[in-house]
């Protein structure tokens, strides 16, 4: 059985660099993650979401639809997360186009962030394909999420899975089980952030997966 102990994400999120960005899809939503700014502990995080009914059936480049300013999206802020204590400050709404109020204690990154996560030995890991029929061997590879880098996947990319157990804070989380994967330390991709997050005991809007990522992203919106 291979060991691989804990991790926690703060620790890898140390390494992401200005400009580096992710897109999520996540209960018919997509949204844009962008590390605007880095500092000591603390990051700036721009976000802007928007509706999978309101990209119609062609989805575009994420980084030219971030460049051209967003369009038909329904929230964009902007706000500091300090890595170590999990407090947001500064959120300004480029949508509200005013200063907000965010509470860490309800932002589901500031929160994940600082979970100790327990890896997933392989013989636990979900498997990809339909289960054999009884009697045969299970020769099935294990399940990986798919990694694309500027709209492109990358094929052959191995992934490590991690499991936590949600504190009891009274949220729709509250003591669920939560599974990430992230890219193996081995394939030389960043693994700040999970390329598929899965909550148990839920349905809807309890899978969050990556659907693309890169890096030199500039924003269209002026400092603050």
């Amino acid at each position: 059985m291979d060991l691989k102990g804990e991790y926690i994400l703060r620790e890898n999120m140390q390494k992401v660099l200005p400009g580096d960005f992710i897109v999520a899809f996540q209960n018919k939503a997509y949204t844009l993650f962008m590390i605007y700014a880095k500092e000591n502990e603390t990051l700036t995080i721009e976000e802007a979401s928007v509706p999978q009914s309101m990209m119609g059936g062609n989805v575009p480049s994420w980084r030219e639809w971030f460049a051209s300013g967003a369009p038909g999206s329904t929230c964009w802020i902007r706000y500091k997360l300090n890595l170590q204590t999990s407090q947001i400050q500064d959120a300004y709404s480029f949508t509200q186009h005013s200063w907000v109020t965010l509470s860490g204690a309800n932002n589901i990154l500031a929160k994940l962030i600082n979970l100790n996560f327990a890896w997933i030995p392989t013989e636990e890991r979900k498997k990809a394909g339909s289960q054999p029929a009884m009697g045969l061997l299970d020769r099935r590879p294990i399940w990986q999420p798919r990694l694309i880098v500027n709209g492109s996947q990358i094929p052959g990319i191995p992934f490590d899975g991690w499991k936590a157990r949600w504190p009891k804070d009274g949220s729709d989380l509250s003591s669920k089980l939560i599974e990430i994967y992230l890219p193996s330390a081995t394939s030389g991709y960043p693994g700040y952030f999970p390329y598929w997050l899965e909550v148990q005991g839920m349905v809807g809007s309890a899978k969050v997966r990556i659907i693309d990522s890169g890096s030199g992203l500039r924003s269209p919106r002026p400092p603050l």
